[in-house]
């Protein structure tokens, strides 16, 4: 099942100078009796996995104190169990309650986590009854059934169709609550899909000044409208790093073609959803102008899981790598921090599109390359 939220897309728009603000968390879970710890943490289950406080969970209760910039989606977790908890952490205080579960627990305080509580109802509520029916149904599955192609095949139609559906719902959550600052997130959300890059700045534009004025709205607008070096129109920046066998390459080796700049992981689980979609443009396309160079955010030491997904997801054409994870100087240059994220480049060097994926890449290939 794709997981909703990137670490992707998030990351994107974290960081920049902004006001300090004070919050409080103040939990109980009324059953829990035995002195554990309680955990802080962001992006829970995700590679960039991030403790930020840890603090002891005595007679079932814990507090947590610190000060922010921007709101964040963070998670409590207690010990080393899956006992978890995701909320926004915004100025104020704000009271987790339950009883022997944190994951039933109920959380109030900030204007933030109201509105998710709305979102959820509005959004996610329907597709999380449904993937829970999947996953019963998957493990319920008998061997036969799991080397069933049809089977699979049905499972997957489902999944697919129901994330087409949410993302249909965050569609309609934005239109309907402009104010709302989870709107801002779900647009983030929708931007990392198939969803045009016109759409999503015509959608940004309707969301209400205070929210577009916030730090992560402010950012989320100059990478819709900006005119910096990565842009629709620019002349894409050069770089050299090394492919699979060590040796160095140019982008700019590969002036007179249409060249897709793509941005991967062999650990990005979006990444590899969307590898047969590239693969089915490169086969189609690649006598006729145009190819494909892959730069992989794979980390030091892990050089073999990069090659074997370069394998297992028939990936042909050029792959390079400077083995440096999020400190990709590739990367960096283009200001990457959530992918998969491409960049379409025209044979005179010049950026012609920006995260086109599924029908989207196919249709502007067709509509440019003749």
């Amino acid at each position: 099942m794709k997981r909703i939220i990137i670490a992707g897309l998030t990351l994107l728009f974290t960081g920049g100078a902004a006001a300090q603000n004070h919050y409080t968390i103040q939990g109980q879970l009324s059953k829990v009796k035995m002195p554990a710890k309680a955990y802080l943490i962001y992006s829970y289950g995700w590679s960039n996995q991030q403790t930020l406080d840890s603090a002891k969970l005595s007679g079932g209760k814990f507090t947590f104190k610190g000060v922010i910039t921007d709101p964040e989606k963070v998670s409590i977790v207690i010990g080393e169990s899956e006992d978890a908890i995701t909320f926004y952490l915004e100025p104020g205080v704000i009271s987790i309650k339950g009883t022997n579960s944190l994951a039933h627990a109920v959380v109030k305080g900030g204007k933030i986590n109201a509105q998710n509580v709305v979102y959820y109802k509005e959004v996610m509520a329907s597709g999380d009854a449904l993937s829970s029916q999947l996953d019963e149904t998957y493990k319920k599955a008998t061997a036969e059934q799991l080397k069933d192609t049809t089977f699979i095949a049905a499972l997957y139609d489902r999944a697919k169709q129901m994330m087409k559906q949410r993302d249909s719902l965050k569609y309609a959550y934005i239109m309907h609550h402009p104010d709302s600052y989870i709107s801002l997130e779900a647009l983030i959300e929708l931007a990392g899909g198939d969803l045009p890059i016109t759409q999503v700045g015509a959608l940004f534009k309707q969301l209400s000044p205070e929210v577009r004025n916030t730090p992560v709205g402010k950012r989320l607008g100059n990478e819709l409208f900006d005119t910096g070096p990565t842009s629709i129109g620019s002349i894409a920046p050069d770089f050299t790093e090394n492919d699979v066998n060590g040796q160095p390459v140019r982008l700019s080796d590969f002036r007179g073609k249409y060249v897709l700049l793509d941005f991967w992981a062999s650990w990005c689980g979006p990444c590899r959803a969307e590898n047969p979609n590239v693969v089915k443009v490169y086969n189609k396309y690649k006598d006729r102008n145009f190819t494909v160079l892959g730069v992989s955010l794979d980390q030091a030491g892990k050089k073999d899981a990069w090659l074997a997904a370069i394998q297992h997801d028939g990936l042909t054409w050029t792959q390079v790598s400077d083995m440096n994870y999020w400190n990709n100087a590739a990367a960096k240059l283009y200001n990457i921090k959530a992918i998969p994220q491409n960049f379409l480049i025209d044979p005179n060097g010049k950026i012609v599109g920006k995260n086109l994926r599924g029908e989207a890449l196919e249709s502007e290939l067709a509509r440019i390359i003749q």
